[in-house]
């Protein structure tokens, strides 16, 4: 950008950003122009992107700026605003005579006639006595004079007015405008011509400061200068203590000693080997200031004497050996055991805990006389030893005694009959003990199918698995094999004098995977699953039973794979598990919505959906995927939770014990037993217009699951309280007396799912049976769900 100057009357100069806009009026503007009194104002110039502009002042009228030229030249890289008037460097008019007017600007006629006049020389005068001549120096010395006043006066118009304050405010000592030698002034206030400076402020405990300012031409400018505060020096003692010093995190140096610190508020961080890290918040004054900081260091270790009798033992804490006795060390705070070891005494050993700072003296230890040596061996070999009740080691075992003590040897052995005997060995002898051991022997019958297999014992054969054994009364291990069979394995413990019968019967693969399926599992929200190892049985209803549906066609199933189910319905808890937002509702006035009552108003997307996130808490494979929008029973069916098929619901409604025969949820007489569910009683009689006649339950709505008892398998409120999902898609089956389907799992293609069972609000009998079906998709006030999975 090129520089911008001012040309007016009283010559050029320069000008800053902030000189601009440029006041044109009266004395006191920064173009003055004539005909305008003091302060008074004209027009504002400034310079824009498009050029030179000129504002007349509000009120100054059109003719303000009559008889001035203001314009916009380029002279080399400079942009110069011309000011030109009449008021200063004017062309001079003629003279004006008394008679006579103004001069004709046309004709520029000035003349006047001369009249001419004889002429004789003035008599002649004595010659007037002439003053003493002046000293030489005093005509240049008065012309200096009045050439420094005229420049004190043209200094003091054209300089500017400034103050300069420092940050934080602090006396100054020097303030320099570098690039001008005429700036005066103190207190912080000074005259300085127009321009562009690098100021110096010098102010007593602050660094130097450099600033770059523009002064313009606008009196009164205020000039701010931050100060930085020099470091201030802190003298540390650490009572001799060599340390470290760290202030705001950062490794300064050693100590003790001397440092220059920052000025401010400081944290401070000494450490040392085995002390206490010191730390100290520390207000550093600067500014070259002299602080002595004393710096109390806690020692992590103590002072630590033992003494003992005789002298010369090795002391030893942990597995460092510190020296001999007598000794004086130092160990840092901690717990240790402290050993002394003297090769003509006994071991002396013992924990000691040392505190820091808190002496410890430890001793004079009186070191006893060195140990016996017994040697103990048996027949056979391997027998446990306590001498003096305290276990010491198996057979042949070498061991140190108390010298000249008598103390009781016990050596045993499983199966043997145990020894004791006293023994005492004197300091630095040595005595052999040697014992046969009796065995116990106790018989043990083995028995079992199939005949053929044989027998192992502790690993070694003995023959045809049927056999009576005569063992030692020591636990064994028993195994019956045979080639394509599973192991049978059992530990036995016999017993003298007393027989003992050890059972088995070899198995399949198959059957010995299905016999090792847990009874009982257990999901993440705690819920207890029954095992339901299934069976062959007839679904639907005979034609002539009472109450039957033509949707109740009977179809033989077999469930081959074992399957756990729910023993509760879901509960609006464990459902508010996975949807924190569902609400169960309520019925006519009646709470649905309790922790222990079942969910209901779900839909069988939103079960089937709970299953899959119960099966992903569990790391389970999912059971439904999601096709079409909507989700589906993977094929082949996987492990993870799921609805029960209608075929696992019904068997497990129907089992009584040995078959899946019932017709009702307590069997197959009526009237209805008391409290064998919950289904539409007199209690509910203002909640729905059909009920059992005679029978209340005491339930009015759903009732906290399991308020009645289990069924055969262990299964609560199967066929009551709420109706419940199957996984299965709704159909009507027609097929011939010979068909047999094995673990059916219903149509793959449906709108409508089956749903089974009765709830609170059935109150016709027929709608009891084990057999009634019914068909849906969306949630109901009398239906939830109960969950199941495959065993393997």
């Amino acid at each position: 950008m090129s520089e911008l100057w001012l040309d007016d009357p009283l010559g050029e100069r320069p000008l800053s950003p902030s000189d601009m806009p440029l006041s044109v009026g009266g004395p006191g503007a920064d173009v003055v122009i004539p005909g305008c009194a003091a302060g008074e104002l004209r027009a504002r110039v400034a310079v824009t992107a498009a050029g030179l502009a000129v504002s007349p002042e509000p009120g100054a009228g059109r003719d303000a700026l009559d008889g001035v030229s203001i314009t916009l030249e380029r002279r080399d890289d400079r942009q110069v605003i011309v000011v030109r008037h009449g008021g200063v460097a004017n062309v001079t008019l003629p003279p004006q005579f008394e008679g006579r007017g103004p001069v004709d600007p046309e004709t520029q006629d000035d003349r006047l006639p001369i009249a001419v006049v004889d002429w004789e020389p003035p008599a002649a005068r004595p010659a007037p006595r002439r003053a003493p001549a002046a000293p030489a120096w005093l005509k240049p010395a008065r012309w200096a004079a009045v050439a420094l006043v005229v420049a004190a006066l043209g200094y003091l118009a054209t300089a500017t007015s400034v103050q300069v304050v420092t940050s934080p405010e602090t006396g100054i000592d020097r303030a320099q405008f570098a690039g001008t030698a005429l700036d005066f002034g103190f207190g912080g206030r000074y005259l300085v011509p127009p321009g562009q400076y690098e100021l110096t402020v010098e102010a007593r405990g602050y660094a130097p400061a450099r600033q770059a300012v523009v002064v313009g031409r606008a009196s009164g400018q205020r000039i701010v200068v931050a100060l930085e505060r020099l470091p201030g020096l802190v003298v540390f003692d650490t009572g001799g203590v060599a340390a470290t010093l760290s202030v705001d995190g950062r490794t300064i140096g050693a100590l003790p000693g001397e440092h220059e610190l920052p000025a401010g508020t400081r944290e401070l961080t000494v450490t040392a080997p085995r002390h206490a890290e010191f730390h100290q918040r520390l207000d550093v004054l600067g500014g070259g200031e002299r602080q002595e900081l004393a710096v109390s260091l806690e020692p992590l270790y103590a002072k630590v004497t033992v003494t003992s009798v005789p002298e010369g033992a090795a002391v030893w804490a942990d597995d460092v050996e510190l020296g001999r006795t007598p000794l004086e060390t130092e160990l840092d705070a901690g717990r240790y055991t402290l050993a002394l070891l003297h090769p003509e005494y006994r071991r002396y050993e013992s924990p000691v805990t040392v505190r820091a700072g808190e002496p410890l003296a430890i001793g004079p230890v009186e070191l006893g006389m060195p140990d016996g040596r017994l040697i103990v061996q048996s027949r056979p070999a391997g027998a446990d030893v306590s001498i003096g009740g305290s276990y010491r080691g198996r057979t042949p075992l070498t061991v140190g005694v108390m010298p000249g003590m008598p103390q009781e040897l016990l050596v045993s052995l499983a199966g043997y009959a145990p020894v004791t005997q006293t023994v005492a060995v004197e300091s630095r002898a040595e005595r052999r003990v040697a014992v046969d051991l009796v065995p116990q022997l106790g018989e043990v019958r083995v028995q079992g199918e199939p005949a053929d297999a044989v027998l192992y014992v502790d690993g070694a054969s003995r023959g045809p698995a049927n056999q009576v054994l005569s063992l030692p009364a020591a636990p064994h291990v028993i195994e019956v094999r045979k080639a394509g069979l599973e192991t049978f394995r059992a530990t036995v413990t016999p017993r003298e004098g007393q027989s003992q019968l050890v059972e088995f019967r070899l198995l399949t693969a198959g059957e010995a995977r299905s016999a090792a399926i847990p009874a009982r599992r257990t999901t993440a929200l705690g819920q207890e699953l029954v095992l339901v190892k299934g069976g062959r049985f007839t679904m639907g209803s005979a034609r002539r039973e009472p109450g039957r549906r033509s949707n109740e066609t009977e179809r033989v199933v077999v469930l081959q794979r074992p399957f756990y189910l729910s023993r509760h319905q879901v509960t609006n808890r464990e459902f508010r598990e996975f949807r924190a937002q569902h609400q169960s509702g309520i019925f006519k006035d009646e709470s649905l919505d309790l922790d222990r009552q079942p969910v209901v108003r779900v839909s069988w997307e939103d079960a089937a959906a709970f299953c899959n996130w119960l099966s992903e808490r569990d790391q389970l494979p999912p059971a439904y995927e999601r096709r079409g929008g909507r989700l589906v029973l993977i094929e082949p069916v996987t492990t993870g939770y799921r609805l029960p098929t209608e075929a696992e619901w019904e068997f497990a409604a129907r089992f009584d014990g040995t078959a899946a025969t019932r017709r009702y949820p307590w069997g197959d007489e009526l009237p209805v037993p008391p409290k064998s569910g919950n289904w539409g009683d007199a209690a509910a009689i203002y909640l729905t217009p059909v009920t059992i006649t005679g029978y209340n339950d005491g339930h009015r709505v759903t009732a906290p699951v399991g308020s009645f008892p289990a069924n055969a398998l262990g299964l609560f409120d199967v066929g009551g309280n709420v109706m419940e999902w199957t996984t299965d898609r709704y159909s009507i089956y027609v097929v011939g007396a010979d068909h047999v389907s094995t673990d059916p799992v219903g149509p793959r293609a449906g709108e409508a799912f089956v749903i089974r069972g009765a709830g609170w609000l059935t109150g016709r009998i027929a709608d009891l049976r084990a057999a009634t079906r019914d068909s849906g998709s969306s949630g109901r006030h009398d239906l939830g769900f109960r969950i199941a999975r495959y065993a393997e």
